[in-house]
């Protein structure tokens, strides 16, 4: 059989009939039947890409969708989307259908991660918003460091800590996305950062709300450009030394695993490669975020004990482990390196 035939026959046999079986949206408008296209069907990316075309052929039958979104009747998709996509739409068409769509698909994506396990507990972002920031670093920044807050727990739920020589504690206010992005946005900030300050006001949050050891931040997001504190008086390891021995001599054992977010090429580089308790973490994929997320990862199912039946430690995360997470999934297990 010709090549061309082949491909007709597959067309017309098996793709055509997949993609109804699918319901997809191309099917209803290509054949203009914009009013039986099943909304809730509708691939995230696909949703944000033809918002304008429901709104032009099927505006009142969409907008009632949308409605019943917000009010819980109907779900949207936002699998396939990043955060500081969704966020972007919600800001720039606040008040448009594209805004609403980008208030409905962050509420998703927020309810997805939880009711996936794969949730935040006890942690806090530390967000640059300062000038180096700007474009998408900044987007993204201010994106991660909202969902974190919104997924972590009591009493550092919907709390973002500035990054600065001055840091400060806000919890977030507004009832929307773009109205707590406004507001993160304008948060202060500094030309330099102090992380022992950083860690003394997540100490005094704790003490003041007398939370039990157990309850402590477990990981603190630092989402920068990297360009870190070069006019401290210490270096790294005299810093970590003494955030360590505060958080000892407040009864809350190890300081939190300390995750450092590059969100833009620099050469700059806060810890070397093997530092205990620091992970290092470049771009902004939503899958890299998850790594983090999942409370069941084996980076933190503990190390084997010196003796049997003893108590086991819980390991600190470094560079190289959370490497190896990122590619430990079964997409990665048919690859092979060729030489």
């Amino acid at each position: 059989m010709p090549a061309v035939a082949m491909t007709d026959k597959l067309r017309t046999e098996f793709l055509v009939p997949l993609r109804r079986a699918l319901e997809l949206p191309e099917i209803y408008m290509s054949a203009n039947r914009w009013t039986e296209l099943p909304y809730e069907r509708v691939p995230s990316v696909a949703m944000t890409n033809y918002v304008d075309q429901f709104v032009k052929h099927d505006n009142d039958r969409y907008l009632q969708y949308l409605e019943k979104v917000a009010s819980g009747k109907k779900k949207v998709a936002a699998g396939a989307l990043l955060p500081h996509d969704v966020a972007r739409a919600a800001v720039k068409e606040k008040g448009k259908p594209k805004g609403f769509l980008a208030e409905a698909q962050w509420k998703r994506m927020i309810n997805d991660l939880k009711e996936s396990g794969s949730n935040l507990g006890s942690s806090m972002a530390v967000c640059d918003v300062s000038g180096s920031m700007s474009g998408t670093p900044m987007e993204v920044c201010i994106a991660l460091g909202l969902l974190v807050a919104e997924l972590s727990e009591e009493p550092f739920k919907n709390k973002i800590c500035t990054f600065s020589h001055k840091p400060q504690v806000h919890l977030v206010q507004g009832e929307t996305l773009a109205e707590r992005y406004t507001f993160t946005s304008a948060m202060d900030w500094g030309m330099n950062t102090d992380f022992q300050k950083i860690f003394r006001l997540i100490l005094d949050l704790a003490i003041a709300s007398d939370l039990p050891k157990e309850k402590m931040v477990k990981r603190l997001f630092v989402f920068s450009d990297m360009e870190f504190d070069e006019a401290s008086a210490n270096p790294w390891e005299t810093d970590y030394m003494m955030i360590t021995k505060m958080f000892e001599e407040s009864g809350y054992g190890e300081p939190p695993e300390i995750v450092f977010w590059n969100l833009r090429d620099s050469l700059s580089t806060p810890v070397l490669c093997d530092q205990k308790g620091v992970a290092l973490v470049s771009g902004f994929s939503k899958n890299m975020l998850k790594i983090f997320l999942d409370g069941n990862t084996d980076l933190e199912e503990g190390l084997s004990a010196a003796g049997d039946g003893a108590e086991k430690e819980k390991p600190m995360i470094d560079p190289e482990e959370a490497m190896k997470k990122a590619i430990a999934g079964e997409l990665f297990e048919d690859l092979r390196v060729i030489d």
